[in-house]
């Protein structure tokens, strides 16, 4: 990968509103999905069914550019700006073709089964300074 991954997403009533725009909370479930498929695609699928860590949303900002409508085939792409010892920042933007509909920087935080910030495991780590030499 060279530091961009994209994941395309076909949008459906169920997430619109009455005027058939995207609802606002959408573009982050949108993004999510986005980063499991990242993952997943990265040969690393089993970090949902483990219970030693996991990751939250430490913070997330959120523009909208342009308005998200109903039936549009969208692109999410997923790009890691930096990362830490416990916490990993990715870039996150949505388009329909070439025009970008929303961006967003979402840092996500390793934490324990105890809920304590750990250590993001080797394999993820490696993973993430990989992307990063990519970039």
């Amino acid at each position: 990968m060279a530091n961009k991954f994209e994941f395309q997403i076909r949008v459906y009533i169920e997430d619109t509103d009455a005027g058939g725009i995207v609802y606002h909370a959408n573009h982050i479930r949108f993004m999510e999905r986005a980063r499991t498929e990242w993952l997943r695609a990265s040969g690393i699928s089993h970090y949902w069914h483990q219970q030693d860590y996991n990751f939250v949303v430490h913070k997330i900002a959120v523009k909208y550019h342009r308005p998200i409508l109903m039936d549009d085939l969208i692109t999410v792409t997923t790009s890691v700006v930096s990362c830490k010892s416990t916490s990993f920042v990715l870039q996150q933007n949505i388009y329909r073709g070439e025009i970008m509909l929303a961006s967003g920087e979402v840092e996500l935080a390793c934490i324990s089964a105890e809920m304590r910030p750990c250590r993001i495991p080797n394999e993820i780590s490696d993973l993430i300074h990989k992307e990063l030499a990519h970039a």
